[in-house]
């Protein structure tokens, strides 16, 4: 029983370090643990106890890194999504958190911002090489390509315009 206690000791203090790096989904913490070589039952006790404690929630984790990468770099549903799922977050709680997020994510003003963010790196491109990098940065980060064709053009419009 003293060595069971000890790898859950280890193993739960390996997944703090994990978590105070950045926000973890249980799946996410899961993983890391499993490749450090812990066995299925010490990380299933881990993550019970840190659920239990608080520390680990996935609904929380989603809700704060979709408001901090729309803070960095505004982003559509898809990326969003797919983003979210690639770090084990359940469906019903992925859509429940980007509905909360729908006025901020894909619409055309975030595209635009986006662009604005970056407009330095397309200043000395001509017309067609800036529109198709603006495109690929757009749809990249998931925004659909009539929001993306109408925010380059305006993007452009108001670069000419300086």
């Amino acid at each position: 029983m003293e060595v069971w206690s000890a790898d859950f000791d280890d193993a739960r203090n390996a997944a703090l370090r994990l978590l105070k790096s950045r926000d973890r989904s249980v799946y996410e913490i899961a993983q890391r643990l499993g490749r450090k070589g812990w066995k299925s039952d010490i990380i299933d006790r881990v993550t019970a106890d840190l659920l239990r404690v608080g520390l680990l929630d996935d609904e929380a984790m989603a809700r704060r890194w979709v408001g901090l990468q729309l803070d960095r770099k505004p982003a559509g549903v898809p990326w969003l999504r797919s983003e979210l799922a690639r770090r084990g977050v359940d469906k019903e709680l992925i859509e429940r958190v980007l509905e909360e997020y729908a006025d901020q994510t894909g619409s055309e003003a975030s595209a635009l911002d986006l662009l604005r963010r970056q407009s330095a790196h397309y200043r000395s491109l001509d017309r067609d090489r800036a529109r198709r990098r603006m495109m690929g940065l757009l749809a990249r980060r998931g925004f659909d390509s009539e929001t993306a064709s109408g925010a380059v053009e305006t993007i452009w419009k108001e670069t000419e315009e300086e």
